[in-house]
Formats: C-alpha cells, structure tokens, sequence
C-alpha cells in the first residue's frame, strides 16, 4: 500500500494535471467501496473544477470549487492513470474527465480502494510529519501494551505510515519492533520522534528527485533493510523477518528491544 512518502508525490503530480480543469463527466464504476450513490457522487463534481490535491494520512484529498470534496485510499493495489479520452487504463474504479477530453481514473484490479464524498475530516489522528517527542510519548503512554510496530502503522494513532516506513523508521532509530511502547525511555521516544518525521521526509525528497511524476506504485529500492531482496543492512548486519503485528517486518539484531 503506498504510504505518506508516495502518496505526498502521487498529490503533486496530480496538481499539476488535474487544477482548475472543468470536470464535464464522472463515473464510480464498482460502486461497493463509495459512501453514496455513483449518481449522488457524479452531480457533486460534474460543472465544478478541482482547485486543491493533497495528502491527508494514507488518503489523497481532492476539494471541488463548492467547498465539496472526496477523498481515495488506494488500499494495496489502488493508484491514479492519466489518459486521453477513450484510451482507459486497466481495471478502471472511476473517472473524471475533464473539459480537455483528458481523464483521471483510479485504478484497482482488486477492487479495494475506498472512496469517500464528504468525510468528516475532524478529529482525525496527527500526522506522522507532525509527531513531536511529547506528543508520541503521549501517544505510547495511551497504548503502553501495544507493540511499537503496530503503533506506527496504525492510522487511528499516526496518520501516514505503513509496514515499509515503520521498519525503515524503527531500523533508524534502533527500537526492536516487538518493543513494547510503554516500555520506551525518554531517550528512544525521542530519538523514534525524529526518526519519523527524517525517515519519511528523506524518502519524500528521494522520490520527488528520481521518480518526479509518479501516479502509482511503490517504489522501494532505495530503502535500508525493508524488502525481500535485502540481505543486510547498510551497516552489515543480517536481516531478520518476521511475523510481526500480522505483517511482514524486516529489522536487525542492532534494533534494542525494550520490554
């Protein structure tokens, strides 16, 4: 599933496409993952214009000139494909076209991702690029029992993170995965804190440098030890894998374990 460094570029791209064009058509094609009606959904944007994308969490946010708005997340397989009118990518979710004749689509052969007019957007977790020392140790004394692993990727605590960036992340800050998060000191809270908001603005900047454009996808070659192909870490310990909060998690014996 892409996360926040992949879905920041997946919304810049798409602000360069998509802005201020007339949306003349709209259509939600697999109407089990969308809050209202394909109809309800089609009105809400036909005759407007897009004037904002951005991230929010692990979902992209689209704002209509009305104020309306609609969010994606592209769950495991989702991601967006421009295109020219009657040249439809692969396993369509929906479209818009635009007064153009150029069409956005979201693409899913899983038919997973979720789509949402008008969320409630308030009281939503914190985003990940916004954790302070305080506000995570306040964030791991409210789940002290829970495995630091599981705490980073779930989305009802930090908005943002999934398995790949909290192996990378834990793996940075020398924190076990398997670490309780009410076992942590001072110290590795930290350390872990900054470790969040580096890890994901390092990987960010990685991705607007080598992959500028990108609409899908996750790309992932350029991380340290997260990945099936990688053997050891950049300073030369194995890498170890395992079941860990029900996900794959890559880290090395380097990595304190706090119980």
């Amino acid at each position: 599933m892409p996360e926040l460094p992949d879905l920041t570029v997946f919304a810049q791209s798409l602000q360069k496409l998509v802005l201020n064009r007339g949306i003349v058509d709209a259509a939600y094609l697999r109407p089990k993952r969308l809050n209202v009606p394909p109809e309800t959904f089609r009105k809400a944007l036909v005759g407007h214009r897009l004037t904002e994308v951005r991230r929010v969490g692990k979902e992209i946010l689209f704002v209509l000139d009305d104020g309306a708005c609609l969010t994606v997340m592209l769950m495991l397989a989702g991601g967006f494909a421009w295109s020219r009118d009657n040249e439809l990518p692969r396993s369509p979710i929906l479209t818009i076209r635009f007064d153009s004749q150029d069409i956005l689509s979201v693409t899913d052969p899983q038919s997973l991702v979720m789509v949402n007019l008008n969320p409630d957007l308030s009281g939503r977790a914190p985003d990940a690029l916004e954790i302070t020392p305080a506000l995570l140790a306040k964030i791991c004394r409210s789940k002290p029992r829970s495995l630091v692993k599981a705490l980073l990727i779930d989305q009802k605590l930090i908005g943002g993170i999934g398995n790949a960036y909290s192996d990378e992340i834990l793996w940075r800050a020398r924190i076990a995965p398997h670490s309780l998060a009410g076992k942590l000191p001072d110290a590795a809270v930290e350390e872990l804190a900054h470790c969040i908001v580096s890890v994901l603005t390092d990987a960010t900047k990685y991705l607007e440098q080598h992959h500028p454009g990108i609409l899908a996808g996750e790309v992932r070659d350029f991380l340290s030890v997260h990945g099936r192909s990688i053997k050891s870490s950049p300073t030369g310990r194995p890498v170890i894998v395992e079941q860990i909060a029900s996900k794959r998690t890559y880290y090395t014996d380097e990595q304190i374990l706090y119980r």
